[in-house]
């Protein structure tokens, strides 16, 4: 009989990384302080995946084994990069296995060396049959096949893509470095920027409920913005479009309606509608050429609702 020696590691953290499965929410991942003490300590924190940097970070900041990972009675502090990273790959595998049901590392011990899993158990179970590819998230993961590369009129070239929570510090900028016409054109008034609860709920998405396309030009910056938010009846959904004012007028505004039109139409939605205002001639004429039926609204002489059939 062989049997692997014990690991001893030096300034080593007891730490708690893994996944369960919630009855209302799907997979969840889960991470704490670990340990023999684990039930006593109860010192655990949950997020829905996937997860990115953003999250991850807020879900290791929300348990009390955070400040372990800092210097500690002398000692250095531990690789919380490592930690962080061990997370983003437990949300990487329930992601892409819906047969786990349960993974418990503990103890992941954690120094300035790294971590180490000194123990793991899996829980597997065959999913529903019939069940989609992620039906079992609450949130659907980033959605990688809507990236694309295009070239404007102009020659400008610039890639069309779904919104990341990264992403929150471009889009803060583009709002900013719109003329006070296009945002009263947005946003129904002149907004200098996007308050910081904005800016969570237009770059922290639900891509299964809404999508928001953006233009991104080589240096990063962005400029063109396409989102839709499905409508209670689950067969429709409301849009809105803003481009840089630099850029309009080169077929950005079209090639980004049509995009989000087909994402929309492939995602099962029969229909989607928007409001606009009066004033704006550019969207109206845009609506118009890509087969929308433009309409008053009723008790709004200055709105209009623009519509398209999608199937």
């Amino acid at each position: 009989v062989t049997v692997e020696a014990m690991h001893t590691v030096i300034h080593g953290r007891e730490l708690l990384a893994g996944a369960m499965r919630d009855v209302a929410f799907g997979a969840a991942v889960v991470f704490g302080s670990g340990g023999t003490l684990v039930e006593v300590l109860r010192d655990r924190a949950i997020a829905l995946p996937p997860l990115n940097e953003v999250i991850v970070q807020d879900l290791v900041d929300r348990t009390r084994a955070a400040k372990l990972l800092g210097p500690l009675r002398g000692n250095p502090p531990a690789d919380r990069a490592a930690v962080e990273a061990v997370l983003l790959a437990v949300s990487q595998l329930v992601c892409d296995l819906p047969e786990v049901m349960e993974l418990d590392i503990n103890p992941l011990v954690a120094s300035e060396r790294g971590v180490m899993a000194v123990d793991a158990r899996v829980s597997i179970s065959p999913p529903p049959e019939g069940a989609g590819r992620y039906s079992h998230l609450a949130i659907e993961p980033y959605p990688e096949d809507l990236e694309s590369h295009e070239q404007l009129s102009d020659g400008t070239a610039v890639e069309i893509r779904a919104i990341r929570p990264e992403d929150a510090d471009a889009e803060q900028d583009f709002v900013r470095r719109l003329s006070p016409r296009s945002r009263t054109f947005r946003f129904r008034n002149a907004l200098q920027e996007l308050s910081s609860e904005m800016l969570v709920r237009f770059t922290q998405i639900d891509y299964r409920r809404e999508m928001a396309l953006v233009a991104v030009l080589e240096d990063g910056s962005q400029v063109g913005v396409a989102r839709y938010v499905v409508a209670p009846d689950q067969r429709s959904a409301e849009f809105a479009i803003v481009i840089s004012d630099e850029l309009q007028g080169k077929g950005l505004g079209t090639l980004m309606l049509r995009r989000l039109s087909d994402v929309a139409r492939l995602r099962g939605l029969t229909r989607i509608f928007g409001e606009v205002q009066q004033q704006n001639i550019t969207m109206l004429e845009l609506a118009r050429d890509l087969g929308f039926v433009v309409g008053p609204v009723a008790g709004d002489p200055a709105i209009v609702r623009v519509e398209k059939r999608l199937d």
